[in-house]
């Protein structure tokens, strides 16, 4: 782990702060993923306009990892955070003052878009903050909370929208999301970011001198991470199906088969969902500073794959619908904060912190995407016995991947550990897997 400055020893922050810090991620993504479509839909507008204009909104989530490592140059991730939250407030008003945005798609499109891409870049400076100022044996309790407020916040703050649209109007609730994005992102003021300044940074004698080394340092602490067994274990670790909650992204299109009336999907996605799988990030988090973070995960994805797997054995119900996918939201929050604690532990902080991050959570991402897909096409491909089509086939291929995922991450454990006995590994911070 690289040294921080003396004032993060002595002041680092409390790990309960960012569940507050990460709410204007889940305020700016609830809006776009829940209260969006839902005014679009109820407007009159096609659902497949709708998914286009989703498509578009959610584009620079996808392509943040091509901006994210300016924020590694100098110390101003606080700043970057504060800059972006503010921006993202400014541009859920601006989107909510559209007048009439059915008549005005391409614009109302563009500012929340533009939403999307000033809050995925504040969550960034997040999680490098995350991982910079708060000490070694909190980074598991760091995670939890972010992940509560991430996980938790976007289903809430996305149904808070739709709930104070019902009371009052849209507009409103575009609005209230823009001041809770405002009154959670002040709490960064208390946030005390340590000074980074490399050795050759300071030679280099200009200020385009400068930029220029400690882009070239950014570049070769990146390649020293992916080619340490730390890093390389990391990304593997984020590769395989192991804690993806792939599930969560097709659990709606599963209601049918099991007779779920549209109140009932509504519910224990939207809020029973968001409150669940932030009950799961916050037990996650506390697991995760009492044993090895990846093994954590590991148990973690153990336990989403008995979720399924018990949900696979009961009966096509409305009753085991809504206990199912609650039980597997809350199994996924687990997964995800042990995933957040493990990747806070290893990246650090060094001249590409910012970017480490955002490159472990492409490569999950990657992971979540093609699990997604592999269980939704198990849904009608002759893979599995008969009984098992639909739902139960999406379910078995989750269960089946999952453990399949934990047997290699088991696997690379032991190689790694034989091996490290007999040749002591040097490289980026972080601890053995």
């Amino acid at each position: 782990m690289t040294p921080t400055s003396a004032a993060a020893l002595s002041r680092p922050t409390p790990p309960w702060l960012f569940l507050f810090l990460d709410l204007p991620f889940g305020a700016a993504v609830g809006y776009a993923m829940i209260a969006m479509p839902f005014w679009l839909r109820h407007g009159g507008v096609p659902l497949d306009q709708v998914g286009a204009i989703s498509a578009a909104v959610f584009a620079p989530h996808a392509f943040k990892i091509l901006w994210i490592p300016v924020l590694d140059i100098g110390s101003f991730k606080r700043a970057w955070y504060l800059a972006m939250t503010a921006a993202t407030a400014a541009l859920l008003v601006a989107a909510s003052l559209v007048p009439d945005p059915l008549r005005n798609l391409g614009l109302y499109t563009t500012l929340v878009m533009l939403a999307q891409a000033t809050a995925t870049t504040a969550h960034a400076a997040n999680n490098a903050l995350m991982a910079i100022t708060t000490r070694l044996e909190d980074k598991g309790k760091a995670g939890g909370f972010s992940m509560a407020s991430n996980v938790g916040g976007t289903g809430l703050l996305g149904a808070l929208a739709l709930w104070v649209s019902e009371l009052v109007s849209p507009r409103v609730g575009g609005m209230v999301l823009a001041v809770v994005v405002v009154a959670s992102a002040a709490l960064a003021l208390r946030v005390v970011e340590p000074r980074r300044v490399d050795a050759a940074v300071a030679r280099a004698g200009s200020v385009a001198r400068a930029l220029g080394v400690h882009l070239w340092e950014m570049l070769k602490d990146l390649g020293r991470t992916i080619r340490s067994r730390e890093g390389f274990t990391g990304l593997v670790i984020c590769l395989v199906p192991v804690g993806c909650g792939a599930l969560t992204n097709i659990f709606a299109g599963m209601a049918p088969d099991y007779g779920a009336s549209a109140r009932t999907v509504g519910i224990v996605n939207g809020l029973g969902g968001g409150v669940t799988g932030a009950a799961g990030s916050l037990v996650g988090g506390y697991l995760a500073d009492r044993m090895n973070r990846r093994f954590a995960y590991a148990i973690a994805g153990g336990v989403t794959a008995l979720a399924a797997l018990a949900m696979l054995l009961a009966p096509l119900t409305p009753t085991t619908y809504a206990w199912g996918t609650l039980a597997y939201s809350f199994a996924s929050g687990i997964a995800f904060a042990t995933w957040a604690g493990m990747v806070l532990e290893l990246i650090g902080h060094t001249a590409a912190t910012t970017t480490k991050y955002a490159l472990f959570n492409a490569a999950s991402n990657l992971a979540i995407s093609y699990v997604t897909w592999l269980d939704g096409w198990a849904a009608g491909a002759p893979l599995f016995p008969a009984g098992l089509e639909g739902s139960r086939g999406s379910l078995a291929m989750d269960v089946l991947l999952t453990f399949i995922g934990i047997a290699v991450l088991l696997v690379m454990v032991a190689v790694v550990r034989r091996r490290g006995a007999a040749v002591p590994a040097t490289g980026s911070a972080g601890t053995s897997p």
